[in-house]
């Protein structure tokens, strides 16, 4: 009777573990869809990111399907009182665990080369993405600028020289005006009151002027973005640990669950 007991309750908690996975795979699944299809995307109009941007994507799709398939196995392993299926499990479950060691490896010796990744697209952003005529990085951008309340690269300098002032980078000069005084314009996003009287008396700066910082951003955004990962950091590490030990409690309690139908036919045997 205990034998019994033990015997369902480690098949409802294989069971459960395993809807759960099933569940993992597809929120990951539909995440990494809207990160493939979502064309406001900031990350995805940033062209000289594109190409790693689509890579990681698919990455994680693969990820999310193979965690979607193998949460499905298990869930009918542990129902139908499938060796092989739970087998199977193991093995997806274990390759999995080992390729996300990896990766993690990998991201933390890769650390510096994010922050650097970082720094190049904000400044090609701001540089020369941000424009009329490209809406989507516009709109986005001015979203970052107004949620991490940050202006520019470095600050509301770094305008200056950009498309969006007409700047000519070819000949490092602005088109229509030059010289020591030569005027340029922040985007609304960087005050810190948008609708107001004083945002529209403040956008409007002089190359040797110091800006108004009590209308306008002061920090800049590529340090503020390193920052907010940062912050957030903690908040990813205990996600992904709390998905390692489900994995470790999965492949622990399916191979139990495995030896368990063994013995049980055996016993019939």
């Amino acid at each position: 009777m205990a034998l019994n007991s033990c015997y369902s309750c480690l098949k409802f908690l294989v069971f459960t573990i395993n809807f759960l996975l099933w569940l993992l795979g597809l929120g990951v699944v539909a995440v990494s869809l809207w990160l493939l299809f979502d064309e406001h995307l900031y990350l995805q109009t940033m062209s000289d990111q594109r190409t790693d941007y689509y890579l990681g994507t698919y990455i994680i799709l693969a990820i999310g399907s193979l965690v979607t398939v193998m949460g499905f196995l298990g869930c009918c392993g542990a129902w139908k009182e499938s060796p092989w299926m739970l087998g199977t499990f193991f093995a997806f479950l274990m390759i999995i665990f080992f390729g996300e060691v990896a990766s993690g490896i990998m991201v933390y010796y890769q650390e510096a080369n994010y922050e650097t990744m970082i720094d190049k697209s904000v400044r090609n952003t701001v540089e020369h993405q941000y424009n009329s005529s490209n809406m989507a990085v516009l709109h986005t951008f001015d979203l970052l600028q107004e949620g991490l309340e940050c202006c520019g690269v470095e600050g509301p300098r770094d305008w200056q020289k950009s498309v969006y002032n007409k700047h000519d980078f070819s000949s490092n000069t602005e088109l229509g005006v030059g010289g020591r005084g030569a005027e340029f314009l922040v985007p609304t996003s960087c005050c810190r009151n948008p609708e107001t009287q004083d945002c529209r008396n403040n956008i409007n700066l002089k190359s040797n002027q110091v800006p108004n910082y009590l209308h306008i951003y002061k920090d800049g955004c590529a340090d503020q973005l390193k920052a907010f990962l940062k912050d957030h950091l903690v908040y990813l590490l205990a996600a992904g640990m709390g998905i390692v030990l489900a994995e470790i409690l999965g492949m622990l309690c399916s191979l139990c669950l495995c030896c368990a139908l063994k013995r049980i036919d055996d016993l019939k045997a």
